[in-house]
């Protein structure tokens, strides 16, 4: 669907003024350092922009740079991980810091193909790093833009009809030429103040306490606490209810853990990854 001139000078008119009066002042937003922007951009998946602030800001004091953060112990980095959930986003983290020292001489990408080829980067944070660090003019499209989009008069609101495609079709067609930053910082702003109240059709999270996710997350917890765990005590640590019925399953989890490079376990002992 194309959208008339008229349409689009209208909304960016309405949304910039407005962003003009009511914009945040988020640390992110302070500097066009490629290394904080990713960091920042990592952490509010999944995580309000409340809870990201001082995470952000310890983070960037323990690891102010890129490279500190490749040589950091894998301990240390989740760590100061602990609190925003979502472990393997610090390890991911971790992993593209080691492949961006290590083959780019320390300087990030400035291509979306080679962005996303690193650990943990999809569409949204390889633009995300692309416009906010290095002003290049490119459309993102995350919840909060997805929202402004779809409560919008000139697209359908029915989720069904209105794919990922389609939705990136239309940020390309709203982009200001030569005001990507501020664009894009807007609609997430405007989304998050006005539009807070409105529903769109978005994937429910399931249920964390009891899931898998939230018993690998205990078990990396217990690790930080008490630094190594014999294999037979780590089930009762993690599951007061633990049985030997669930050996399998907790198996299970320890192999997703030390493939993924969280734990290693030697000698029936559980220690994580240096």
């Amino acid at each position: 669907m194309q959208l008339r001139a008229e349409q689009i000078y209208d909304f960016q008119n309405n949304i910039l003024s407005w962003y003009k009066k009511h914009k945040r002042d988020l640390p992110w937003r302070r500097t066009r350092d490629p290394y904080h922007i990713l960091v920042s951009e990592v952490m509010l998946q999944q995580t309000q922009v409340a809870r990201v602030i001082p995470k952000f800001e310890t983070w960037l004091t323990q690891f102010p740079t890129i490279s500190d953060l490749a040589k950091a112990k894998v301990s240390d980095v989740l760590s100061y991980w602990s609190g925003l959930g979502y472990n393997r986003r610090a390890l991911n983290l971790k992993k593209t810091a080691e492949i961006i020292v290590r083959d780019f001489a320390g300087k990030f990408p400035q291509q979306e193909k080679q962005l996303l080829l690193l650990p943990g980067i999809g569409t949204y944070t390889a633009r995300a790093v692309l416009c906010f660090a290095f002003d290049k003019q490119v459309a993102v499209v995350d919840t909060n833009v997805r929202k402004v989009i779809l409560t919008q008069n000139f697209v359908l609101r029915d989720d069904k009809k209105t794919d990922d495609k389609e939705l990136q079709n239309f940020a390309e067609q709203l982009l200001p030429r030569g005001n990507a930053y501020e664009w894009n910082q807007a609609l997430m702003d405007y989304a998050s103040h006005v539009l807070k109240k409105e529903k769109i059709p978005i994937p429910k999270q399931s249920k964390f306490i009891g899931s898998h996710r939230y018993y690998r997350g205990q078990i990396l917890k217990t690790l930080l606490q008490k630094k190594k765990i014999k294999m037979n005590e780590i089930g009762m640590l993690i599951k007061k209810d633990f049985s030997l019925a669930e050996k399998d399953w907790l198996k299970k989890l320890l192999k997703e853990l030390v493939k993924e490079g969280f734990i290693v376990i030697k000698k029936d002992t559980i220690v994580l990854a240096q």
